[in-house]
């Protein structure tokens, strides 16, 4: 059975920056089947209605949109963020938002083979942490489940904003604890939970997903192992084995912490397993088979593992080499 990926890396706009990968999952192989060019530096992908975004994290800043069609991508056209450093999309319909490092949210619309912005939000704040909190620095979008909201998270200002989806307007926010630097959120798929990375103190937080938007703050859990006093960064977080385990990247330490997910959401203490590979920016979990791809930026490789019974990747063996990758998407996944 064959599973294909996209892959997004740091790359010039003349370069390779896209990459389709197919798993072989009955001879546990990853292979590298095309390369796409057009997009500088595309640290973030989302697919929907036969279309792959890519989020441009350049000075510059703008959102880049291929068309899929039997021979791979075909680049249609870019459109200006408003801001620098799109570092995250996500994709419905005809519609994609990024989150901009500068500090803002932009909006875009789809027209035909064209796409073009259409709402733009700026953020201010800061925090604590006067390297990486000097100013709003806006890492992710995540859809509420209700299809009304979306959740930000703003890493400059420790706040987690809850936006209507349509005009971009702020409806609520809540503030993390100060120096945590929120990356990156998480919905459960059945239960009333979401899930939130924090990269500056590497924690996972856990709230309860109310009806109109509102988040209540549920509990607050180290990723790292204990005793572990390096330097680290939190980056990804994915569900696998039918939403039983929540998996945890985190850069530094470049291991996971996985999580055993309890009758209403809340997490276990983790358990932890070394990488294969230095700085996992990203990773995906297989839906449909017992598999987590990694994406290791400075080691320039991508591994596969394979998840026991019990949720514990298991390296493979096998890897491929694809130089900077930063995003690892399931392709069709829109």
């Amino acid at each position: 059975m064959i599973t294909s990926l996209w892959i997004g890396s740091y790359a010039k706009k003349e370069e390779p920056g896209i990459y389709k990968v197919n798993i072989d999952k009955d001879r546990e192989t990853l292979t590298v089947t095309g390369r796409y060019a057009g997009a500088s530096n595309p640290s973030f992908l989302a697919e929907a209605d036969g279309f792959l975004y890519a989020a441009c994290e350049s000075m510059e800043g703008t959102a880049a949109l291929f068309q899929i069609n039997d021979d791979g991508l075909n680049l249609k056209g870019a459109a200006d963020a408003g801001d620098m450093a799109p570092c995250h999309i996500y994709a419905e319909g005809a519609s994609a938002w990024t989150a901009n490092y500068g500090g803002s949210v932009t909006k875009y619309e789809r027209h035909g083979t064209s796409i073009v912005k259409s709402a733009f939000s700026k953020r201010e704040g800061s925090g604590p942490n006067q390297e990486r909190q000097d100013a709003s620095h806006v890492h992710s979008i995540t859809p509420f489940p209700n299809g009304k909201h979306l959740l930000v998270c703003d890493l400059g200002s420790d706040a987690l904003a809850v936006y209507e989806k349509t005009k971009l307007m702020v409806v609520k926010e809540v503030k993390t604890a100060p120096g945590s630097g929120p990356r990156m959120a998480l919905f459960h798929p059945k239960l009333p939970v979401v899930y939130v990375m924090n990269e500056l103190d590497s924690t996972v937080l856990v709230y309860k997903v109310g009806q109109d938007g509102d988040i209540i703050h549920l509990d607050t859990i180290a990723a790292l192992p204990d005793g572990y006093n390096g330097k680290h960064t939190g980056a990804d977080l994915q569900l696998g084995l039918n939403n039983r385990y929540l998996y945890a990247s985190v850069r530094g330490w470049d291991g996971f912490a996985i999580f055993d997910i309890e009758a209403e959401g809340t997490l276990s203490q983790p358990r932890h397993v070394d990488g294969e590979g230095k700085t996992p920016r990203s990773f995906c979990v297989l839906p449909d088979a017992p598999y987590l791809i990694a994406a290791y930026q400075d080691s320039n490789n991508v591994a596969l593992f394979k998840l026991e019974e019990n949720g514990m990747p298991l390296f493979t063996g096998n890897e491929i080499t694809i130089t900077k990758p930063v995003c690892v998407i399931l392709k069709g996944a829109d």
